[in-house]
């Protein structure tokens, strides 16, 4: 089973460097000098140092390096890239940076160096696995996201969001922390939005007010662990966030119209739309 994340520098090899994706992970490559390529299905870009590319998951391809490039690779599933996100104002604005590829942006050798050590850190905490290493590799991670977003959108203010990236953020929030039963208000302090935005917009993207969303979101997972899981009802609720079972199962009635003991017991009356979950959002 491959970690998380993995990090690497490659410093002037004599021979080429070559990485293959499937689209399974977040990929993050600094040219620091040097030259190389890279194959998105068919379409090739020519890179040449200082340069950054940034690939989200789902992306397919191939990126070459040639003898005597230097820089550094990080990879990471999306679950920890998600946890790395930062809170507040940025985290519309980052996320909609990552969402999309960076095929070879120049950038300066002063940001090119600074990038590499931050994917030299990663790789050290990586390598040592001291005490606190995955709280630190996530932080890094974080003010790689930071960079990122500066370097594909150099601001020198935080844009209002657009109702569709508050929509976007807003279910993909859900899907990291429905579990953990946050009020509304938490969501949209986190989206940098008044909770009456967030309410506005998911009312129009949806039909749904974003405790709704949440609630359907919940019990689609509900259904989920029912169905799949050997996990009593007791443990299922507590799975979910719920500390009191006959609470649960009030809410798991009220949303599906029958009790978890009978939907395990038969076929379900009605199941939450696919679309509460985030990755189904244009």
């Amino acid at each position: 089973m491959s970690e998380p994340v993995e990090a690497r520098l490659f410093l002037g090899s004599l021979l080429r460097t070559e990485w293959t994706f499937r689209g399974g992970r977040n990929r993050i490559f600094v040219l620091v000098s040097g030259s190389g390529s890279i194959r998105l299905g068919q379409h090739e870009v020519r890179l040449d140092g200082p340069a950054i590319v940034f690939l989200p998951a789902g992306e397919t391809g191939a990126i070459v390096f040639d003898a005597g490039a230097e820089g550094g690779a990080v990879s990471a599933q999306d679950s920890l890239l998600a946890s790395a996100m930062p809170s507040g104002a940025l985290f519309v604005p980052v996320r909609d940076a990552i969402g999309r590829p960076i095929l070879g942006a120049a950038i300066t050798v002063a940001d090119a160096r600074r990038l590499a050590a931050m994917l030299g850190a990663i790789e050290t905490e990586l390598r040592n696995d001291a005490p606190g290493a995955h709280e630190a590799v996530r932080h890094h991670l974080a003010l790689l996201l930071i960079e990122i977003w500066r370097l594909a959108s150099p601001l020198t203010e935080v844009s209002r969001a657009t109702p569709r990236s508050v929509v976007r953020g807003f279910a993909h929030l859900v899907e990291l922390h429905a579990r953990q039963h946050w009020p509304v208000a938490e969501y949209a302090q986190l989206l940098g939005v008044t909770p009456d935005r967030l309410n506005t917009a998911i009312r129009r993207a949806t039909g749904r007010s974003p405790m709704e969303f949440i609630n359907q979101r919940l019990a689609a997972e509900a259904m989920r662990l029912l169905d799949q899981s050997p996990l009593q009802i007791g443990e299922i609720a507590e799975t979910l966030g719920f500390s009191d079972p006959a609470y649960f199962s009030r809410f798991f009635k009220r949303e599906t119209g029958r009790s978890p003991r009978a939907h395990r017991l038969g076929a379900p009356a009605r199941r939450p739309s696919a679309s509460t979950s985030y990755a189904a959002w244009p």
